[in-house]
């Protein structure tokens, strides 16, 4: 616990210059640094910035259960809510059957804890997410309850895409119209992946492709989210946060998005915590993103 919170303020004060007049910044030493996603050079956080601040939707690809990397989201949020009150957040952290209640939440018409006990937050909700919701509601931002209601995702999972034929038609609107699953790169960075992952007994009989269109239902969902906010908010640029292998490559959603809106303009960043004392570029971060965020690695519980 000291050294996690020893990293989280060393951490908050090599980026605290990073708002106020977006001054280009000295290239900070480990434990952060900023690369441009193709020549994995290192890069000002200014610059970063500039590209953010030009895009229609920002991708912040995350592990999940890094604590420092929720650092580093929540300053990206705080910096582009300080230039412009047209932003709007979108959570892959919050299905969109829950979308009423966070709103109610956001304007204030219900408790938060009325607004948790209904909305299946995540188990590290409070330490992780919570800082990017209330930044929000103080900034009277929007935030997207963005994914596809698990049970659904579930669904396709064990029985195929023809589970969702069973859906009720009262349900329909919190899934994605279209299921797309495509393949492509993404399909063989997935099957990769999940080659390489133990699966309990119980999932080895479950097909691969149907885990595979359960992804991509999740991709699809929170892909429309975002095209139907910015069809209606065309100004609004969202800050969007998901796991880094929903957006790595420009693949998963930010795909999905593109194809939906062909003349979206993005910024993809993948957040890279790594263990140990790290030192030397990783080729296989090429590509990533547009930019990549490496920061040392430290678990946080889910």
């Amino acid at each position: 616990m000291r050294l996690k919170l020893i990293l989280t303020l060393v951490l908050l004060v090599l980026l605290a210059g990073c708002a106020g007049r977006y001054q280009p910044q000295p290239e900070p030493e480990f434990p952060i640094q900023f690369l441009d996603g193709q020549s994995l050079t290192p890069v000002d956080y200014a610059q970063v910035l500039t590209a953010m601040k030009s895009a229609d939707a920002v991708f912040v690809g995350e592990i999940h259960d890094d604590s420092l990397t929720h650092v580093v989201e929540h300053r990206i949020l705080d910096d582009l809510s300080s230039i412009s009150n047209q932003r709007a957040v979108a959570l892959e952290m919050f299905e969109r059957d829950v979308q009423g209640l966070l709103t109610d939440y956001l304007v204030g018409t219900i408790s938060e804890e009325t607004f948790l006990a209904g909305s299946r937050p995540w188990g590290n909700y409070h330490t992780d997410y919570r800082p990017l919701v209330e930044l929000a509601k103080k900034r009277g931002m929007p935030v997207l309850a963005m994914n596809v209601p698990r049970r659904y995702a579930g669904q396709v999972a064990m029985r195929g895409e023809g589970a969702l034929a069973a859906v009720p038609d009262s349900e329909k609107v919190f899934i994605a119209r279209e299921l797309k699953a495509l393949d492509d790169e993404y399909k063989k960075r997935f099957m990769d992946q999940m080659g390489g992952m133990h699966r309990p007994k119980a999932m080895q009989r479950v097909s691969p492709d149907n885990i595979y269109k359960a992804q991509c239902l999740k991709d699809d969902t929170m892909a429309e989210s975002l095209a139907t906010f910015m069809e209606n908010n065309p100004k609004t640029t969202i800050v969007s946060y998901q796991g880094d292998f929903h957006s790595a490559f420009g693949l998963g959603i930010v795909k999905k998005l593109k194809l939906l809106k062909p003349d979206v303009k993005t910024t993809v960043i993948s957040v890279v915590p790594v263990e140990g004392n790290w030192r030397e570029i990783d080729a296989e971060w090429k590509g990533r993103g547009d930019f990549v965020f490496v920061v040392p690695r430290h678990k946080t519980g889910r």
